[in-house]
């Protein structure tokens, strides 16, 4: 018999075997968990976390099959859409309440952090017009031969640019199967280096996911950096602007003798104007 609500919250039925074991791992496995997965810390925790996951689904497959369970897994979703709501509502208002601020830089520099992020990935559906707002905001910053500019394990804020330096990579590898990277036996691997015109930190843009490597100065270096605010206000800023003279726009667009605002409705010009792209000529 499957468990009722009560039982899933540990009152009610005090049944063991595999409903106990469900229950004790969906706990363990959802209590408490934020959604940005900051608490997997190394790809050993992350594959665990996996094998965890997977056996709760088998344990769901091959027990009791009736609604009752089936309305558990229903439900689940729902509380992470919630969140997920809370979330992008917080982060349109930090969109909304950012101020741009515009480093002056040359030319040159401008090339040079152009070409850098051009040819990152994170950036491949950036505009030209987005990007030229982009490196606007970028500052410059220094590291001493020997100082870490980023710190495996950490969370990341930056995303950097290199104008003059050299830097290493270095990746901790563990040594045992403890989840606990900071009690981990590791030994530490240089992967390789950066230097000018090369950029690293693309995925703090975006997560707020612990950095996966070191980066440490190996002598006197000069870097440009971006914050994941200043690149989502920016972006963001720029994408609003845009949608607003798409959807000012569109209503006046002729079809033969009437108008788009004549046969359209202002929800299907809203659609449309999400779906119009730029193109540069």
């Amino acid at each position: 018999m499957a468990p009722s609500p009560q039982d899933m919250n540990g009152q009610g039925s005090k049944g063991g075997g595999p409903d106990k074991e469900v229950i004790s791992l969906m706990k363990d496995i959802l209590s408490n968990k934020p959604l940005s997965c900051d608490d997997i810390t190394s790809l050993d925790h992350a594959r665990k976390e996996l094998r965890r996951i997977r056996k709760l689904m088998d344990n769901f497959k091959s027990t009791n099959k009736n609604g009752d369970r089936a309305s558990v897994i229903k439900d689940a979703p729902l509380s992470s859409a919630k969140k997920g709501a809370r979330n992008a509502i917080h982060e349109q208002e930090n969109i909304n309440d950012y101020v741009k601020k515009v480093v002056p830089k040359d030319a040159a520099i401008r090339e040079m952090i152009h070409t850098s992020i051009k040819s990152n990935v994170m950036f491949g559906d950036n505009t030209e017009d987005e990007l030229t707002e982009i490196i606007d905001v970028f500052e410059p910053c220094s590291f001493a031969a020997g100082e870490v500019v980023i710190q495996q394990g950490e969370k990341g804020d930056d995303f950097y640019v290199v104008e003059a330096g050299e830097l290493s990579i270095t990746v901790c590898i563990a040594q045992d199967d403890d989840d606990d990277m900071i009690d981990k036996s590791v030994n530490a691997v240089k992967v390789g280096n950066y230097s000018d015109g090369n950029s690293f930190g693309e995925l703090a843009l975006i997560y707020g996911s612990p950095r996966a490597a070191t980066i440490e100065a190996t002598e006197i270096c000069k870097l440009w950096r971006i914050k994941r605010g200043w690149y989502r206000g920016v972006v963001g800023q720029h994408r609003q602007r845009l949608h607003r003279e798409k959807v000012e726009f569109l209503p006046q667009v002729n079809i033969g003798k009437q108008l788009f605002k004549d046969v359209l409705t202002k929800s299907q010009l809203d659609s449309m104007a999400q779906l119009l792209k730029q193109e540069y000529f």
